[in-house]
């Protein structure tokens, strides 16, 4: 008892120690009930698991009523053996993954021999049957298959998931990309602003990935749409390692329909190592691993003038793991990462010259954890968790500062196109952008009789996020909205008259780094009434508190977030189990939108129109270059008054007039789910579930008649932002997933999923360049300007993708072992195309009674939807994939050499599509917020030749008050060769593993 209670202390002591999330280093459970062949309870059984996975083997005692209980389990294939003097000893495998609590109630009879039966374990599907909607890939069956083998790869295998955010970023069940989670060995990967996974693992790391989207336990928060979660491997009491050598190249991609799409023949390699092992055997392992790039290059085009450039990126990525068992009853791991990655080539959004291209750019990250889990007693458990990530950004801009070389240029005829100069500054403070992470949780292990088991989980969670950037949006602070361009060859020269404007993006206090912290408590309990119900019962609370890059407090909420599940066995041996669950997610506080309202490091956005004298006007053939039309510009604006000028519709001025309002809290959903899964015998299971989420507490930047003014130092008026939540916009999936695991023969492996889904209202939420933004959720943004019939339309959004189909197949080929071994992989891939709309910007100012009421400066345009928002469709996606994997042993033990071929898209299928998919999915395209798809729409406010209307009295007419961009290219056009689904592409890879 004595020995127990010191053990108690040390662990609370050691996690207190740590510089304060439910995720720590995803493990599994195996529970159950031991009963006799008349259904009573067996006490006192012993209960033994082994496993590669674990250092020596671990053992529980069954209770009076007969329930055990073993946590902390590494995935991995277990032998579970009962045993009890005077019964039969029973034997059974079972697979655990990360996060899995697997069952396992068998049954004991009396025998008065020695005799052990071994039991047939249920088959492995890649999905489990309680509520909770979980699917988990093992890298092995990745490996067989024709994918990238990366987590976000695996995941998007998942039914409910969507590569149709912003950037090719995961929508789940309908949410915005930036709103789930990524977690690599329980630590936090999110980048900081577009909430995207940051790349901190290496392939043949990669152990397994899991993957939830509905039903999620209150153990984890700060999410909306899913969970993520990979392992990397460990080490183990057998030396293993591998070395693999990845070959491809640009010109093993075929091209696209895309105008002058070319290839750079240049082979490239990408190289990776792993070992592991014991230091001591069942006490002390290791694992490290590395990865390398060089001068890996990818092949742009630019925008219009269909010009190819590089991409080179020098990237290397480093892993290093211990863990450490003094006995069966203790366990620490530690692990470090680490990526060095250069950059020359880098481009932000649609870019039309070389000028645009970022040279010498550095993103340098690093990730350090540390775990510790604790049998107190067989009843008590207890685990820790802390972590620290950094993300650095390094000349990540232009290199002048000037008026003339350090302004960015856009075309306002082409959908914003850049040219000129690079998007942000590169010779201005570092960008940071890291978090902290520190989980403390308790587990209590109840057997009750009559009301059966539970094992109730108590937490505690902090996620501290920070960021400190400066953050210019170009060298000079300006940028400059020409009407549109002159493009002779290679030379772009702007077009301005008085519908030019300016838009000058000062900083006008310099940040001291930002810091929002979410406080959260936990209780979950799993309970198990007997064998044929169990129900999950879970409450979570998170607590936002935010220091913004001024240091004000800005954020003070707080909100409770049940978690209800029940799952029903009619029979009790798990051959149909029906669930249902409701679930309230909470997300955590945005960190852009939370710093909206500081002055710290943020620019101010100020537009002027420009009236000075026309330049380029009339299309002549000599055009006055950019650097002398920029020379007119700021010679004609600086002597009329400069920065001091009238502005250009309203400005948002940070920590001036735009604040966050004291009410603002995290945007939040509802869930509801219904399910059902069929076991097939011993070969496979099929499972069915509806799910149905609402979301609401949308972030907005409310300005209206009773927001009020504010003034600068200089005494000029402008109208207050309130940043704060709304629920007059909609946004709500409805969704059915079918997926099928089918196991014909021990060579044959058949599975696949099929989604149906619907995300439907009018707030999209988010872009590809600032993730989380109020600027696509303007509805009460100075609404008399505008009427919500034709500026906030409801329909399908952007990330809508109506039918998702993923089938594979993989058969391990029979042949002599002297000929090696041979796996075929085919995937099947169908996609839906996803939704736009022709929408473009009026002005309505001449047309509000009162006009300008009394705002100070009321907006020069606003939005208008001249169709329905999903009235156009990219392409149906069709693509099939194949995979053939061979390995041949050498004369060494376990040894063998390895290849793998794979070509996406075997049969070039060629289609249009808003997103990202396969190969391409790490890439940045730079294909602009509004994707790779031409979308412009010219109007009055940006183009001559178009009639005015009324839109408050008028329908307006195609072709007379509003046009189709002509382009080129066309609307509905791709603007890049990456809007088409990837091309065939071949690529493989040659190694060895032991």
């Amino acid at each position: 008892m004595r020995l127990k209670f010191f053990a108690l202390v040390a662990a609370m002591v050691l996690l207190a120690a740590l510089p304060l999330s439910a995720q720590t280093n995803p493990t599994g459970i195996i529970s159950g009930k031991v009963i006799d062949p008349d259904g009573l309870a067996v006490p006192g059984a012993t209960v033994t698991l082994e496993s590669p996975a674990l250092q020596g083997s671990r053992t529980a005692q069954t209770s009076t009523n007969g329930d055990y209980i073993v946590p902390f389990l590494p995935a991995g294939d277990y032998t579970v053996t009962f045993s009890l003097p005077g019964f039969r000893t029973v034997k059974q495998t079972a697979r655990v993954s990360p996060s899995e609590t697997v069952t396992i109630n068998p049954t004991l009879a009396v025998s008065t021999v020695s005799e052990t039966v071994t039991v047939v374990g249920q088959p492995n599907a890649e999905f489990n049957q309680t509520a909770e909607v979980q699917t988990n890939y093992k890298q092995d069956l990745i490996e067989k298959l024709p994918t990238n083998r990366t987590f976000v790869a695996a995941a998007q295998l998942a039914p409910g998931v969507q590569n149709t955010g912003p950037n090719g970023g995961l929508s789940i069940n309908g949410a915005m990309s930036f709103e789930s989670l990524y977690v690599v060995n329980g630590v936090v990967v999110n980048e900081n602003i577009r909430g995207q996974a940051n790349v901190l693992f290496i392939e043949d790391a990669l152990q397994e990935t899991t993957i939830t989207t509905a039903a999620v336990s209150a153990e984890f928060g700060r999410f909306q749409g899913g969970v993520v979660q990979a392992i990397t491997k460990s080490g183990g009491n057998d030396f293993t390692g591998s070395y693999r050598m990845t070959f491809d190249n640009n010109d093993w991609v075929a091209l696209t329909p895309y105008p002058n799409d070319s290839r750079t023949d240049k082979v490239l390699y990408l190289q990776e190592a792993t070992l592991g092992g014991p230091i001591v055997k069942d006490k002390l392992w290791f694992f490290g691993a590395g990865r390398f790039t060089g001068n890996r290059v990818t092949t742009g085009t630019t925008f219009t003038t269909n010009r190819s450039y590089e991409d080179v990126r020098n990237q290397k990525r480093f892993e290093g793991k211990l863990t450490f068992s003094p006995n069966s009853k203790h366990t620490f791991k530690g692990a470090y990462s680490k990526i060095n990655d250069t950059e020359d080539g880098n481009s932000f959004g649609v870019i039309m010259d070389f000028d645009s291209l970022v040279n010498g750019r550095a993103t340098p990250q690093q990730l350090i954890s540390a775990n510790y889990t604790g049998v107190i007693s067989p009843k008590f458990f207890i685990e820790g968790q802390y972590s620290r990530r950094n993300f650095t950004f390094q000349k990540s801009g232009a290199l002048f500062t000037d008026l003339i070389k350090g302004t960015l240029m856009l075309d306002q005829s082409r959908g914003n196109a850049r040219y000129w100069s690079p998007t942000f500054c590169g010779v201005c403070d570092d960008e940071k952008r890291d978090n902290q992470n520190i989980t403390a949780k308790a587990t209590y292990f109840a057997s009750t009789g009559s009301l059966g088991s539970h094992n109730v989980v108590v937490g505690f969670d902090l996620f501290d996020d920070k960021r400190f950037a400066n953050n210019h949006q170009s060298g000079s602070d300006f940028r400059v909205y020409g009407t549109s361009a002159i493009i002779q060859g290679t030379t772009i020269s702007p077009v301005f008259d008085d519908r030019t404007f300016i838009r000058w993006t000062p900083i006008l206090v310099g940040s001291e780094g930002n810091r929002f912290r979410t406080y959260s408590g936990f209780i979950n309990d799993s309970w198990s009434l007997n064998r044929h119900v169990t129900f999950n019962v879970g409450l979570r609370w998170d607590k936002n508190s935010g220091v913004d890059s001024q240091g004000r407090a800005v954020v003070k909420d707080a909100a409770l977030s049940p978690r209800l599940s029940a799952t029903f066995d009619p029979k009790g041996d798990g051959a149909w189990t029906l669930n249902a669950a409701y679930a309230q997610y909470v997300a955590a506080i945005a960190n852009g939108i939370g710093d909206g309202g500081s002055a710290g490091g943020q620019p101010a956005t100020i537009d002027f129109t420009y009236l000075g004298p026309p330049v380029n006007v009339g299309n002549p053939a000599n055009p006055v270059s950019t650097d002398a039309a920029l020379t007119t510009l700021f010679g004609w604006f600086n002597a009329n008054g400069g920065t001091n000028r009238t502005t250009r519709g309203a400005p948002s001025i940070p920590g001036l007039n735009v604040r966050i309002n004291d009410t603002l809290k995290s945007p939040n959903s509802r869930e509801y789910t219904l399910g059902v899964t069929r076991r097939l015998g011993s070969r496979g299971s099929v499972r069915l579930d509806g799910i149905y989420r609402k979301y609401q507490d949308f972030y907005i930047t409310r300005i209206d008649q009773t927001t009020g003014k504010v003034q600068d130092q200089f005494g000029r008026s402008f109208d207050l932002g309130l940043v704060e939540n709304n629920n007059d916009l909609e946004r709500s999936y409805r969704g059915l997933n079918f997926q099928m695991s089918f196991h014909p023969t021990t060579r044959l492996n058949l599975s696949g999923n099929y989604t149906l889904g619907e995300l439907k209202g009018n707030a999209e939420g988010e872009n590809g360049g600032s993730g989380p933004t109020t600027a696509v959720n303007q509805i009460i943004r100075y609404p008399e300007y505008y009427q919500p019939s034709w500026n906030f339309t409801v329909g399908d959004l952007n990330a809508d993708v109506r039918h998702k189909v993923r089938v594979w197949a993989t058969y391990d080929v029979p042949a002599p072992e002297v000929v090696g071994r041979i796996s075929l992989g085919v995937l099947q891939f169908y996609n839906t195309g996803t939704p736009y709309g022709a929408q473009g910007t009026v002005d309505t100012r001449p047309f509000v009674a009162g006009n300008p009421l009394t705002y100070a400066a009321p907006p020069a345009t606003v939005l208008y939807y001249f169709t329905a928002r999903d009235a156009f469709h990219m392409d149906d996606l069709w693509r099939t994939d194949l995979a053939v994997n061979y390995a041949h042993k050498l004369g060494l033990k376990k040894a063998e050499i390895f290849g793998r071929f794979t070509t996406v898209n075997l049969f070039n299928r060629q289609g249009l599509t808003n997103f990202v998919g396969g190969t391409n999915s790490d890439l940045d395209l730079g294909c602009g917020t509004g994707g790779c798809i031409n979308t412009t729409v010219l109007t009055n406010a940006n183009s001559s030749g178009v009639t005015p209307f009324n839109p408050f009295t008028t329908q307006p007419v195609e072709g007379v008050n509003w046009r189709k961009g002509v382009g080129p290219p066309a609307f509905g056009a791709p603007t890049s060769r990456f809007a088409y689904q990837t091309p065939r592409t071949f690529q493989f890879s040659l190694g060895l593993r032991f």
